[in-house]
């Protein structure tokens, strides 16, 4: 299959090498650019850290005082993450596997909510559901936009050409923001009716949300994680 990446870099080579590993040919489109926040100056120390993203430990290990934070729990949502913080050297990783549901049930299971502040270094357009439940159950989250996700302004043209070509196959989607990314792209360009044949292969509900009237197929991971979603590759007959 020829597959869209589209998720933002460093993450969109590495995605495109284990693609390439299964048989299947990479088409390069990032549709985000990460761009990191200055390092905040006036947090406290927190208790424990939540991480929803390989982005937000990229960010953190940005941070001078994050040294002195490596002792403390860290829940995240899934295994590419864990692996992540467990690089960045903290000892203490909790993976919920799964979304920002299952994070806050891990969190509230496994940690006192007096115990003190937990620091969430978050995308600046991050979801509220995972603050709300927290806050509903009386956690002290510090929120701090540790990082953008910035849309990108145009397709290159070889990717404009190939999907007004109808020569890709399927498309990665790992994000909603990722989605919505696309849907501009493609409502800009005047080509969102030319993906009627590429299979949306999305990491959630969430994520295909905004392309749900474009494709006719769409296909969701069983676990928000990669694994699961290149799953879905093999299991389509192209």
């Amino acid at each position: 299959m020829r597959v869209l990446v589209t998720r933002p870099e460093p993450d969109a080579t590495e995605t495109g090498k284990r693609l390439l590993a299964l048989g299947h040919e990479p088409v390069m489109a990032p549709l985000l650019r990460i761009v990191f926040a200055n390092p905040p100056t006036d947090i406290s120390d927190p208790a424990a850290i939540i991480l929803t993203s390989r982005n937000g430990v990229r960010a953190l290990t940005h941070w001078p005082k994050v040294a002195f934070w490596l002792d403390r729990p860290v829940f995240v949502t899934g295994r590419a993450t864990a692996d992540a913080a467990r690089g960045a050297g903290f000892a203490d990783v909790r993976s919920a596997a799964g979304n920002a549901a299952d994070l806050a049930k891990l969190v509230m299971s496994e940690f006192g909510r007096d115990v003190g502040p937990i620091l969430y270094p978050a995308a600046r357009d991050h979801s509220g559901a995972l603050l709300s439940e927290l806050g509903a159950n009386g956690y002290d989250i510090r929120v701090v936009e540790a990082y953008s996700a910035e849309l990108v302004i145009t397709l290159e043209p070889a990717i404009r050409t190939a999907i007004h070509n109808q020569s890709i196959d399927g498309v990665l989607i790992y994000s909603n923001r990722t989605a919505v990314a696309l849907r501009t792209l493609l409502d800009r360009e005047k080509i969102a009716g030319n993906i009627s044949r590429m299979v949306i292969f999305a990491l959630s509900e969430r994520a295909a949300e905004p392309l749900r009237d474009l494709a006719p197929e769409i296909q969701i991971a069983k676990k928000p994680e990669e694994d699961a979603l290149l799953a879905l590759l093999s299991e389509t007959d192209r």
